[in-house]
Parts: C-alpha cells; structure tokens; sequence
C-alpha cells in the first residue's frame, strides 16, 4: 500500500484544517476497525463533503444527529 506524505501545517489559513486532517489520518492508522469517515470542508460560501461509502444510511444519519446534539451540549 502507499504511504499517504503527512501534511505540512502551514502558517496559511488553512493550518488548522490541515492539523484535523492530521489527527483524523492518525487516529484511522491506530484503529483498525475504522470503516468509515466523512469530513466537511468548508470555505467561504462553499461547503464541500468527502465521504467513504455509506452501507447503512439511517445508521449515519443517527450518528451524525448524536454528533449534532453533542456539539450544541458543548457551546
């Protein structure tokens, strides 16, 4: 398999998506049992999402609601 180069975090902007990047890149190599992920990126006027494919749709909507719900608790 080919190693993906770790990301450079810049001075830029956009240094600290980058570094969540990092972290998500680094957490899927220590968990094996990873099977999916989905990132949103986001710029001004645009939001764009990446995802891996999603077997289990209404699975992935209850998640992403508990990720809402957890969010809003936290602000």
């Amino acid at each position: 398999m080919k190693k993906q180069p770790d990301f450079q975090v810049s001075k830029a902007r956009n240094g600290p998506a980058l570094e969540v990047l990092q972290q998500a890149i680094d957490y899927v190599r220590q968990h094996p049992d990873v099977d999916s992920l989905v990132v949103m990126a986001s710029r001004p006027g645009h939001c764009i999402p990446f995802a891996t494919p999603i077997d289990r749709p209404l699975d992935f909507i209850g998640m992403l609601e508990l990720m809402k719900h957890d969010l809003f608790r936290e602000k």
